[in-house]
C-alpha cells in the first residue's frame, strides 16, 4: 500500500520515509538509504529521516555519512536532543571525546524541560485531591533529573509529604 501511495504521490515524504523504515527492519539497508535519500532529495528538513539516515550510516561504520546527515540537521533544530545524541555518538567514533561530552550534556537539558511537565501536572492533580496522580508526576520527574539536579532534594521532599498525607482520591 505504501509502495502505490508512493507511486501515486512521490513528493508525500512520509510514504517515502516509511518505506525506508520498512525496509530497514528488513535489512536490506540499501533500499532503505535509497529510499531516505529521496526523502531528503524532496524535503530536506525532514529531520526523522536525518535521524534515521545517520542511525544506518553510523550502524554501517559511515561515520563521515552520519556526521553530514546531522549537520544539516542540527542547522534546523539545534536543540533536537536526538540529533544531539547522535552527533555525540559521531563525535565519540572520531574520539572527539570532549565534543561528544558537551553534546550529551547538551541533551540532558531537554530532561530538564522535560521535568517541568511533569511538576506542573503533580501540582495540578494535587489541586483536585489527586494525590496518586500527583505522587506519579512527581516520581517521572524525579527521574528525568537525576540525582545531580538542583532540585531534587526539594522535589524528594516534596513527593515524601504528600505520601504521608495519606489521603487518596481516585480519579474520575
Amino acid at each position: 500500500m505504501l509502495l502505490e501511495n508512493h507511486r501515486s504521490d512521490p513528493q508525500f515524504c512520509a510514504n517515502s520515509f516509511l518505506i525506508g523504515k520498512i525496509y530497514y527492519f528488513d535489512g536490506d539497508f540499501d533500499r532503505a538509504e535509497r529510499y531516505w535519500q529521496y526523502t531528503l532529495t524532496v524535503n530536506p528538513h525532514h529531520l526523522d529521516t536525518r535521524k534515521w539516515l545517520a542511525r544506518l550510516y553510523l550502524q554501517l561504520d559511515r561515520v563521515d555519512e552520519a556526521q553530514g546527515v546531522l549537520s544539516h540537521g542540527l542547522a534546523i533544530s539545534s536543540e533536537d536532543p536526538e540529533l544531539l545524541i547522535l552527533m555525540a555518538k559521531v563525535k565519540r567514533r572520531h574520539q572527539d571525546l570532549a565534543g561528544a561530552i558537551e553534546l550529551y550534556l547538551k541533551s540532558q537539558a531537554f530532561s530538564e524541560r522535560l521535568s517541568e511537565a511533569s511538576i506542573d501536572l503533580a501540582e495540578i492533580y494535587y489541586s483536585f485531591g489527586l494525590t496518586d496522580r500527583a505522587e506519579e508526576e512527581l516520581q517521572k520527574a524525579l527521574v528525568l533529573l537525576g540525582e545531580s539536579s538542583s532540585i531534587t532534594p526539594s522535589l524528594s521532599a516534596a513527593l515524601e509529604q504528600l505520601k504521608q498525607t495519606g489521603t487518596r482520591e481516585v480519579a474520575p
